[in-house]
């Protein structure tokens, strides 16, 4: 939790202290209140005039991530994806960086099991896997 995220949740906040601190924030910092989970105590402590400050970026972060996570299933219930997936991993990249290159590094966390999007899928072609070398 940052700085901003600290004071927000303490007993004594100041709402337009709050609020200076909030604007100081980098873009990156206020996405990771999002990301961590906390930006709703925050926004709900920010003077009501002030609150779209983060409300309307939280809900650009939420339409944005909707629109990658929807990219993403597509692409992993793509057969040929499925094939190269389950192949080593020199073809697999290959094959990410030829047909998907804009979500490289997506595709690459997601082979990696560090994407919590689409985990299902992966388990289910790890148990394919386990079936195959049977």
């Amino acid at each position: 939790m940052n700085q901003v995220g600290r004071y927000a949740t303490s007993e004594n906040v100041d709402d337009v202290e709050l609020m200076k601190m909030v604007m100081e924030l980098t873009e990156k910092d206020k996405m990771v209140m999002w990301s961590e989970g906390y930006i709703d105590q925050v926004i709900d402590k920010l003077p009501v005039f002030a609150r779209d400050i983060l409300e309307n970026r939280k809900q650009n972060w939420e339409n944005t991530m909707a629109f990658y996570q929807k990219q993403l299933n597509d692409i992993v219930e793509n057969d040929e994806f499925k094939k190269q997936f389950i192949g080593e991993r020199k073809a697999f990249a290959l094959f990410v960086m030829e047909h998907y290159p804009e979500y490289q590094s997506l595709l690459f966390a997601y082979y990696d099991g560090k994407l919590k999007v689409c985990l299902p899928a992966k388990i289910q072609y790890e148990e394919k896997i386990l079936a195959l070398s049977s």
